[in-house]
């Protein structure tokens, strides 16, 4: 929140509200110390994290609406933290600024229909159909919200019809958009990427933490965070065959059950035996010295009729409903007297890693794939694999296996597999159904044949010449 000594710039940023780093500034000549300025953020019940918008020169006094929508939204706790900051507060910039060519001190109450259809006449050339409809609805919503407090006399958002559609919306289809790795290409990424197989000049420090962290987000679809803060205790050791099954609340608090199939239950055993009980090993000095100091949260497991829950300060608590702090850092002291974190996946000192550390570790998977060079089992060059990949690879696959499935029960009505997109809606916690009909398209077509279809065509087609 420091005023830039800099010319005034009209370009604007999004920033956030961070009480540690507020410092002394000067406006109109007068200099407002940051304790001042704190004690204001205090008043005003303005959290921490709370994004705001400034020009080059941090001012930010003709853009009261905006910040006053952003806040609001903060307060209101209207969608994640996050989603405000990148996805809200990123949309209506990005508009802004685009009328700031033309009106440089206009706020976005002063957009009109003409400007959102130049705007969408632009940015459509640099979207997917998909991508503008989400951003054109985040910036539809801060004139809803402008219309009824009274900022604006006539939403400029162009509606149509007894349903009010958003005509700025595209009706390009997205469903194509997917992406996914084959088998193949999913056992080569994790082999060669996460583990670091056939490249032994750059192997990850934990090979077999970060490969058992991709198998299961491929065999689970677990988004990244759900599968960053698993406990030790949502999967059994010595797994029998078959699979467990325990339940997760993940995103907009809706729990559902994962299941554990024994194939990975074993590699997550390779795992505990090796590396993570290295790594327990090595935290006890860190451990001990922060119990000593009263900073380490300890969890005593209860056996109940349900299974082992967590007493926690007294709190008994279901470990579905651990808030992911706790799971990051509440540890159990083991019979051996070790303390052991709670977390199953760990990094240096003992703790569940931050949720950018598995983005980081994914980058460097693609670079040793790419390092490898051209592989018919590689995944495509232009397709940077991601932990949300993963998902989609797991979505696809189990919708194609259970629709295949289906069709062998002859339509009975009372089998699970008679409804699998019913069934794979609620392995992946999508809260709308529509959400998981973007995996059809793709699972209707999934099938290992169709690359050697395609390849004898070809063969048949050069023979023919």
């Amino acid at each position: 929140m420091k005023k830039s000594s800099r010319a005034r710039s009209t370009a604007l940023f999004v920033r956030a509200v961070d009480r540690a780093r507020v410092s002394d500034i000067e406006v109109d000549g007068q200099l407002i110390p940051g304790a001042v300025l704190r004690e204001i953020l205090d008043v005003q019940r303005i959290p921490d994290g709370t994004p705001f918008v400034t020009d080059g020169s941090g001012r930010f006094d003709t853009l009261r609406h905006v910040n006053a929508y952003l806040l609001d939204a903060t307060r209101q706790r209207a969608y994640p933290m996050r989603n405000i900051r990148g996805n809200h507060a990123g949309a209506l910039v990005g508009f802004l600024n685009f009328i700031r060519e033309t009106s440089p001190d206009a706020d976005l109450t002063d957009a009109t229909t003409e400007h959102l259809n130049e705007y969408k006449k632009r940015r459509q050339v640099m979207l997917a159909g998909s991508s503008w409809n989400t951003e054109v609805s985040n910036i539809a919503l801060f004139f809803a919200y402008a219309r009824d407090k009274g900022w604006l006399n006539t939403d400029p958002v162009p509606r149509w019809g007894s349903r009010q559609r958003n005509t700025l919306k595209s009706s390009e289809k997205d469903t194509k958009r997917i992406r996914f790795l084959s088998e193949e290409q999913l056992a080569y990424f994790l082999d060669h990427g996460l583990r670091g197989d056939a490249v032994p000049n750059d192997r990850p420090e934990y090979p077999e933490r970060d490969y058992t962290f991709g198998l299961t987000l491929a065999s689970t679809g677990l988004r990244r965070e759900e599968a960053n803060f698993l406990l030790d205790l949502d999967v059994p050791t010595n797994l029998a065959r078959g699979s467990h099954v325990f339940e997760r609340v993940g995103k907009g608090n809706k729990p559902r059950d994962v299941h554990i199939i024994d194939c990975l239950a074993d590699a997550i055993d390779h795992y505990r035996r090796g590396e993570r009980e290295y790594l327990v090993e090595r935290a006890q000095p860190t451990l001990r010295r922060h119990r000593r100091n009263g900073t380490l949260t300890i969890a005593e497991p209860v056996p109940t009729a349900n299974g082992t829950a967590l007493r926690i300060d007294g709190r008994t608590i279901r470990p579905e409903r651990l808030p992911n702090e706790l799971r990051r850092t509440a540890v159990w002291i083991r019979d051996d007297g070790l303390i052991d974190p709670l977390a199953l996946f760990l990094v240096e000192g003992g703790r569940a890693p931050a949720i950018d550390r598995f983005n980081r570790l994914f980058t460097d998977a693609n670079h040793r794939v790419a390092s490898l060079g051209p592989h018919r089992y590689a995944p495509p060059a232009h397709l940077a694999v991601t932990p949300h990949i993963l998902r989609h690879t797991f979505a696809v696959r189990t919708l194609a296996t259970l629709m295949r499935e289906g069709r062998d029960v002859n339509g009975d009505p009372y089998a699970l597999i008679a409804s699998p997109l019913l069934v794979v809606q609620g392995l992946l916690g999508h809260a709308s159904l529509s959400t998981t009909h973007g995996y059809l398209y793709h699972a209707e077509s999934y099938t290992d044949q169709v690359p050697g279809a395609l390849r004898s065509g070809i063969i048949n087609l050069v023979k023919g010449l």
